[in-house]
């Protein structure tokens, strides 16, 4: 994808380094990352689950609860607590990194979508790509789901929506932010839920958001290649079309020094 993402900037004539600026007016300078406690500030309050800063002494009423790293990506870090004596556990293993952890609650409905959406270069009110594709988990309650967990497989679904219900899921979305590419998790008990506005929102994902439905094992290898480059060629094209009024941010440098420790990296980040 990257190679095919770069020869079609190339193709159109834009720098392959600005994706990095497509998504920045979100991206926090300082702390050098896309923070998950800003990011979820964004959310509407009925989609919104409990979440904040583990101090290392709350304790939550309800569980299981999710520890997460403020920033990650791919569910890197994320464990599930299911009683205070797992949580500190987990306390104990992360007290050694020099990051900040979460403690968000579980959202309480049974299935989990991942909601891909890339806005439309010529018309930025609309999407050039969307899907939805469900994470399924046969073998755990409510599993951390990811690329790296075994037990999940990726479905995709965008088939089973008319183009008026992606649309209100699109503005769904829109309501969380004006992302130019972003992938988001939600939880909601059905298709129709899901439509309705009636979930939680789990993660946004704003770095690299990974189109997640290519994953689905139904398509051949061919169906990812079209894919590919379809897909990369839409995003040059957001690319060129990003607003090049706003001020860039070094996106990419400073979450390459994120958690890396050494005299030399903290002069380069003090630097940046």
């Amino acid at each position: 994808m990257v190679a095919t993402y770069i020869l079609s900037c190339i193709r159109i004539g834009t720098k392959p380094c600005k994706y990095f600026q497509l998504n920045s007016p979100l991206f926090n300078g300082e702390e050098g990352i896309f923070s998950k406690i800003e990011i979820d500030e964004l959310i509407p309050s009925e989609w919104r689950l409990e979440q904040q800063y583990d101090d290392g002494q709350f304790e939550p009423t309800s569980w299981p609860v999710f520890v997460k790293p403020e920033w990650g990506q791919n569910a890197a870090g994320i464990q599930r607590a299911d009683d205070l004596a797992s949580l500190n556990r987990i306390r104990k293993e992360n007290a050694n990194q020099n990051i900040r952890f979460l403690i968000q609650q579980c959202a309480p409905e049974s299935r989990e979508f991942e909601v891909f959406a890339l806005r439309h270069h010529a018309d930025k009110s609309n999407y050039s790509i969307f899907s939805i594709t469900e994470a399924v988990n046969h073998s755990e309650r409510d599993p951390v789901n990811s690329i790296k967990n075994p037990g999940t497989e990726y479905v995709e679904i965008t088939e089973k929506f008319s183009e008026d219900q992606l649309q209100k899921i699109w503005r769904s979305v829109n309501r969380i932010g004006t992302f130019n590419i972003s992938r988001s998790s939600f939880r909601a008990d059905s298709i129709e839920d899901l439509v309705a506005g009636k979930f939680h929102v789990i993660e946004v994902n704003l770095f690299v958001p990974m189109p997640i439905h290519m994953l689905d094992s139904r398509y051949r290898m061919k169906d990812v290649i079209s894919m590919v480059l379809r897909y990369m060629m839409r995003l040059a094209l957001i690319t060129k079309a990003r607003d090049k009024t706003l001020p860039e941010k070094p996106v990419f440098t400073k979450i390459m020094l994120y958690n890396r420790t050494s005299p030399v990296l903290n002069f380069l980040r003090s630097k940046i």
